[in-house]
């Protein structure tokens, strides 16, 4: 069988503009395989852009930065090292600026999930000194970097990936150019995507949630987070100990979560340095002083707390600074008050 001049020609023609089509296609991007899987559940699960995420992936790699903060946190340190980095004047002067230039907000949120004002005000000034320091790591890079170079609590964070893809989809936004913690934390009170998008209220009912820059949405969201875990309006947070004998030991190993009553503990060598309700539960634990440790009884609220960071070195932060707030505002106060009462 023979092929005419002019039908080879076109043949030949068309074999090589096809060849010169498949050259010039990109080629399919190659990934991880674990990244490869997460995609496909994010298509699957919640009809996401495939070939929008294998080119955001295209872009991401493990960041060192991350590695090493992960790997050594804050809250690690010794708690008079920690103390001294966010239980500071310039976080407590910042704090009462901040109390009150929005306490018709923190009243607000305090008469409807209970939490105290100055509860509220220092875990933001903990988290972000009141919205100056947000994270300057790229979500989109810690995140990658956590949940698939790093297998220690990959399943975590590449839950906490999905959320942020999630989250940025439902607000507009592009995830490539949402700043955060190393961990992947958002906006000024820090929280995780999952938190983001499971406790963020929309406090001053604009129809919007923004935990950047809305600061009702702020103390309203950090409220309502410590309320569903549990918070008791008027309960105490943490007492020191007056600790005897050895048998307190036992109660430290288990852990600062409430699971004794005062009076339980009483017999074991363990009291509180002030007059409380001997029915309440609590826990009992230590902090690293530069001389020994230093021993405290904490009940359920400083537990919730620490459902925001679990560390106890965390909590504690919160707390002083809370309590070093307040301070300082009455006395400012009462201050201010004096010269009216003496005309």
């Amino acid at each position: 069988m023979t092929i005419s001049r002019t039908l080879l020609a076109v043949w030949l023609l068309f074999i090589g503009g096809s060849f010169s089509t498949l050259a010039q296609a990109p080629a399919k991007i190659k990934l991880k395989l674990e990244v490869e899987k997460f995609i496909t559940q994010m298509v699957q699960q919640h009809q996401m852009d495939e070939a929008a995420l294998r080119q955001m992936f295209s872009q991401l790699k493990s960041n060192d930065g991350v590695i090493k903060a992960i790997n050594a946190p804050a809250t690690s340190k010794p708690w008079y090292e920690f103390k001294n980095l966010f239980v500071t004047p310039m976080r407590t002067s910042g704090g009462v600026d901040f109390w009150n230039a929005n306490a018709e907000q923190l009243k607000r949120a305090r008469e409807i999930y209970g939490v105290p004002e100055e509860i509220i005000v220092a875990i933001i000034g903990v988290e972000s000194i009141y919205g100056k320091r947000t994270g300057s790591y790229r979500v989109v890079d810690a995140l990658y970097t956590l949940a698939f170079e790093m297998p220690e609590r990959a399943s975590y964070f590449r839950g906490e990936f999905e959320q942020f893809l999630l989250l940025t989809r439902e607000n507009g936004l592009d995830p490539l150019t949402v700043k955060g913690s190393f961990a992947g934390a958002i906006g000024m009170p820090q929280f995780m995507p999952t938190s983001y998008r499971r406790f963020a209220v929309d406090f001053d009912s604009d129809g919007t949630i923004n935990l950047w820059e809305n600061v009702p949405d702020i103390i309203g969201s950090v409220a309502n987070y410590l309320h569903f875990f549990g918070w008791v309006a008027g309960q105490p947070i943490v007492v020191p100990a007056r600790i005897s004998g050895t048998e307190y030991k036992d109660i430290v190993e288990k852990g600062f979560k409430p699971h004794l009553t005062l009076v339980q503990m009483q017999p074991k060598g363990v009291e509180p340095t002030d007059a409380m309700p001997s029915e309440l539960v609590a826990g009992l634990f230590s902090l690293e002083l530069e001389q020994g440790q230093d021993y405290w009884i904490a009940f359920n609220n400083f537990y919730v707390i620490t459902r925001y960071n679990r560390s106890k070195n965390y909590a504690m932060a919160v707390y002083q600074l809370a309590t070093a707030i307040a301070r300082e505002r009455e006395s400012q106060i009462a201050a201010q008050a004096a010269p009216a009462a003496g005309q």
